[in-house]
């Protein structure tokens, strides 16, 4: 292969359908397509349309290549294959909330074939950053707080991807915001935090989950940007965890090199950098000079080569030379198929988590005739961020207010508020209100306040070009939220609040004369059924919190899993202790555990057995988590408080019990020692269940002979 021709496949261009369209080079080895969610105007819902411009791309990619080599065909992934009507799974953060890692990897299964069925054969996904500060807007991308649960849901979605013929790409490597919440600020993390928090769900991705690709972050790490930190890219992804795939740029992440971090004299010198140190390929219009980089040796060829190495090798993988094209009638029936939307209402009811309730839900057949819908969200499809085209989400899900109206219909009037209406007239003549508000967090969008936005907020967000509502959608907060729950509070009618946020918002003004408060999240195409669903009865929440609700934004950054103070924990104005804990979550049925047992000690390498019998002691089928914390009692460097090492989801009827076997890796008793090195120190160490990470169930102390990882 020529220089030229070398070159080209370590190239990439962001393709859009309209004028930009025209300017496609057919040589360049990786596309951003008409199968991802940015294109502006004109984009094609249809799987058939999607997959026959898609595979005109890829033919006309190859008849480019004097070798027939075709094009990496890229797009997103984070909740759902996102383009036009593709089935749409409730966000990261939801899925977090299930507990449930097998039903997050039928998710993926469900993705891979969608994507693959259009010819969408590379996915920026999934957002494995543990997210410590709700400041930060993209928090709902993510899964929460915890390592383990950002490790064990990254490399569930990770594996199903792979599996299905498409490179799934963890993001943001590594440490993606910053201070404040910021995003892409530049991180303050020691080496050992990121080896303990940060890096570990990358980790899992690479060597648990098979991920092939890896995107770097826009920040700098220890002072040297992600995309040249050889550090990151060469010495620990590459050599440390035998990483074989591509390293891809985020978004103008190399030009943020030179006019960002001021850390090379131009965008080409930036480009030299980051191909030298361990980047595979720009994204994504890459810099037409690197051809001249290389003629003139400021990009080996030897490092050249290496990146078209793993370019071609992983292109082989895929089968792209043997199979470049899809079926674009087959795609019409794997798209959206009735199955796939059934398994994204499974994982929408199974991501509901209940933070409250007096006894009002689930709502009583036969005693409320008329129910009143108030809020910004009551009436819209909002699915996140990263949902389909810059419209948002083509498909034909049901709000809210029209899930509660299709499942008490014939049996309960459902009113919704409407702009201008008189809301307390309104109110009185309703036996039960529900609120649905929401809030500003999104891509860009980072929070300093928690209390959800108001029409006053817009007026000053306006000058300042921000937006009101994510899901790409700009809808227009008419109201002051937090006046108006308030305000139906102070009627005496029972209010249920239902939040639609992937992130904290401060509550502490009004959960007290709330009845009930349902966190939603963003649950995808089906969240309005299930949302009705859950308030009549026909599906007993089970969710839990994936994060910890603070009571003020003031106590950001927080997470349960903290290191012992040498003074306290708490603020002046409060205890410091979350309103919510992780892991919490309330029922409509309640659980009695039993029979707690495991072994006493284990030898290296051993996992730690632990059975327990839960017992469903209420009138509701429902679902429990059993969680499983433990602590170091002694060790060479100071430890978390407590730490999550397990968890498993189980279904109950009413009056039955089941024994819950859960099996602790012996990886997980592990730590980074003084001298940074990952093992298994001998020691005990406290084991205990719990019904979230503040509240204890049973437990006892397990010897652990250390060892090796």
């Amino acid at each position: 292969m020529s220089v030229e021709e070398k070159v080209a496949q370590i190239s990439a261009q962001l393709l859009f359908m309209n004028e930009y369209y025209q300017k496609r080079d057919y040589s360049k080895g990786h596309v951003r397509n008409v199968g991802h969610f940015l294109p502006d105007g004109g984009l094609p819902n249809d799987p058939k349309i999607v997959a026959e411009r898609i595979n005109e791309d890829t033919r006309k990619s190859i008849e480019a290549s004097r070798w027939g080599i075709p094009v990496l065909q890229n797009g997103e992934a984070l909740h759902g294959a996102q383009w036009g009507n593709a089935t749409c799974f409730p966000q990261s953060i939801g899925m977090a909330a299930t507990f449930d890692d097998d039903l997050y990897y039928k998710v993926g299964q469900v993705v891979a074939k969608e994507l693959r069925a259009v010819g969408v054969r590379q996915v920026y996904a999934p957002v494995v950053n543990v997210t410590r500060d709700q400041r930060w807007g993209r928090g709902q991308e993510s899964y929460g707080e915890d390592v383990l649960m950002n490790s064990l849901m990254g490399v569930a979605y990770t594996k199903a991807l792979e599996e299905g013929g498409v490179v799934a790409t963890p993001k943001h490597y590594v440490d993606n915001y910053g201070e404040g919440g910021h995003d892409s600020f530049a991180s303050q993390m020691s080496w050992r935090a990121l080896r303990e928090v940060y890096l570990e769900p990358f980790r899992a991705c690479v060597q648990e989950g098979g991920a092939r690709g890896i995107m770097a972050s826009y920040n700098s790490v220890d002072g040297i940007p992600s995309s040249f930190n050889s550090r990151l890219l060469k010495d620990i992804l590459k050599n440390e965890w035998g990483f074989k795939g591509i390293v891809i740029s985020d978004y103008g992440g190399v030009e943020g090199v030179h006019n960002a971090h001021h850390m090379a004299e131009s965008e080409l010198d930036a480009l030299a950098l980051c191909l030298e140190n361990g980047l595979d390929v720009q994204m994504a219009n890459t810099d037409e000079g690197l051809i001249q980089l290389v003629k003139d040796g400021k990009v080996s060829e030897k490092t050249l080569d290496e990146s078209v190495r793993r370019v071609l090798r992983l292109k082989f993988e895929l089968g792209l030379f043997d199979e470049p094209f899809v079926d674009p009638v087959k795609a019409e029936g794997i798209v959206r198929s009735p199955e796939h939307r059934e398994l994204a209402y499974e994982a929408a009811c199974k991501a509901m988590t209940l933070l409250k309730n007096d006894g009002i839900l689930p709502l009583k057949a036969g005693s409320v005739k008329r129910i009143g819908v108030f809020g910004p969200a009551a009436n819209v499809l909002n699915v996140g961020d990263y949902s389909g085209g810059r419209g948002g989400w083509k498909g034909d899900g049901v709000t809210p207010y029209e899930g509660l109206k299709d499942a008490l219909k014939g049996s309960a009037e459902v009113v919704l508020n409407t702009s201008g209406q008189n809301v307390a007239s309104l109110a009185r003549s309703c036996d039960v209100l529900v609120f649905f508000p929401t809030i500003t967090e999104e891509e860009g969008s980072d929070r300093s306040s928690f209390k959800m936005p108001s029409a006053h907020e817009k007026a000053i967000r306006e000058k300042t070009g921000a937006v009101i509502i994510a899901d790409q959608q700009q809808y227009n907060i008419e109201i002051d939220q937090e006046k108006m729950v308030r305000d139906l509070i102070a009627t005496g009618k029972p209010v249920i609040v239902v939040l639609h946020n992937g992130a904290v918002i401060d509550i502490t003004d009004w959960v007290d004369g709330a009845s009930a408060v349902l966190e939603a999240w963003y649950s995808g195409e089906q969240g309005g059924r299930a949302i009705a669903d859950v308030l009549t009865g026909k599906v007993n929440p089970g969710g839990r919190l994936p994060m910890s609700w603070v009571k003020s934004v003031g106590q950001n950054p927080y997470y349960y899993s903290i290191k012992p103070s040498g003074r306290g924990y708490g603020y002046v104005e409060n205890d410091g202790k979350p309103l919510y804990p992780f892991g919490y979550g309330l029922s409509y049925t309640t659980f009695d555990y039993s029979g707690f047992s495991m072994p006493e000690s284990l030898s290296d390498g051993q996992p730690l057995k632990i059975k327990v019998t839960v017992t469903n002691t209420g009138e509701y089928p429902g679902d429990e988590v059993v969680q499983v914390y433990i602590h170091d009692e002694l060790a060479s460097v100071a430890r978390p408080l407590k730490e999550l090492v397990a968890f498993k989801r189980v279904s109950l009827k009413p009056g039955e019990s089941k024994e819950v076997e859960i099996e602790v890796p012996y990886r997980r008793f592990a730590m980074w020692d003084a001298d940074m090195k990952f093992r298994v120190e001998e020691g005990w160490f406290e084991v205990w269940l719990g019904r979230d990470a503040e509240n204890k169930i049973s437990g006892g102390r397990v010897s652990v002979k250390g060892g090796n990882i």
